[in-house]
């Protein structure tokens, strides 16, 4: 029993090892520099020094933007196009969206943001708890934007994307963002970050 014990923990050591270094020389995107709250945040190991701009700053050429069905003005790159959507039953809003957007969906450097207002739905913390299903449970994290708390994370599966919900006088905002790249979630926080609810 102990012949066999002992190679065994020794490949199980050796093992460890191999992964561990492998984790520290390859790292991943798990060791990189994330934008929460306007500050950059150090999330695991980075190889790379902060970066000294991009985070909560928009650039001087951001078109200003807004839309009255939630009460929201804010700022988009000058290269994204804004869209929105709304949807009615005999004139009553039943839901209000729009998407801010960049390139085609076949573009490498594709970004989306899409945010969802339902008026009639009553905004509560219970139903900021759902929205936490099918979110990656380490990436959860509570986030304050013009004043409003909410929370954020990584919805994983088959529909990966980037969500932050926001509970505003009990009314509950959905913004997600698509290709689930760090470099989108970055944009993302920028135009977060220039909300200003009426």
């Amino acid at each position: 029993m102990k012949k066999f014990l002992i190679p065994l923990l020794l490949v199980v050591a050796i093992g460890l090892a191999g992964i561990l270094t492998a984790r520290f020389l390859f790292g991943g995107e798990e060791d990189t520099w994330l934008c929460v709250d306007n500050q950059w945040i150090k999330h695991g190991n980075p190889s790379k020094q902060m970066p000294l701009t991009g985070c909560g700053e928009t650039k001087d050429n951001w078109k200003q933007q807004t839309f009255d069905e939630a009460g929201l003005s804010f700022k988009i790159p000058s290269d994204t196009i804004f869209r929105k959507e709304i949807a009615d039953d005999a004139g009553k809003i039943r839901t209000a969206s729009f998407y801010i957007e960049k390139g085609k969906p076949t573009d490498n450097d594709f970004y989306q943001l899409f945010f969802v207002y339902q008026p009639n739905l009553v905004g509560t913390q219970q139903e900021l708890e759902k929205i936490k299903v099918g979110m990656d449970p380490t990436t959860i994290k509570e986030v304050t934007i013009n004043g409003y708390k909410g929370i954020e994370g990584s919805v994983t599966g088959p529909k990966a994307h980037f969500v932050t919900a926001l509970l505003n006088n009990g009314k509950i905002y959905t913004i997600s963002t698509w290709p689930p790249v760090l470099e989108n979630k970055a944009i993302t926080d920028q135009i977060l970050a220039t909300f200003s609810f009426k």
